[in-house]
């Protein structure tokens, strides 16, 4: 038993080092931060601007919900108004 003991003691550092990372291996590399873009927007109501960042992704998904709210205004617009559509 004791054998068996001295055995697993030799063998231990081993195993410990075989798990240690390889120095040459480069770490993981840090993401890249996206820029923020700043625009100054003026709600409705309002005469005072506020300053709003945010990334290009989510200036192009505001720009489309923006978009897209003005053609539904100018579709029901147009339909009330002549009542043939253009």
């Amino acid at each position: 038993m004791k054998f068996l003991v001295a055995i697993a003691l030799m063998l231990s550092p081993l195993a410990v080092g075989a798990q240690t990372p390889d120095p040459s291996a480069k770490p993981a590399e840090k993401p890249v931060k996206e820029k923020k873009i700043c625009r100054s927007l003026t709600p409705t109501g309002s005469i005072m601007a506020t300053r709003v960042c945010n990334t290009a992704a989510a200036w192009q998904k505001f720009d489309g919900i923006t978009a897209e709210g003005a053609q539904q205004t100018r579709d029901v617009y147009r339909m009330t108004t002549t009542g043939v559509p253009h």
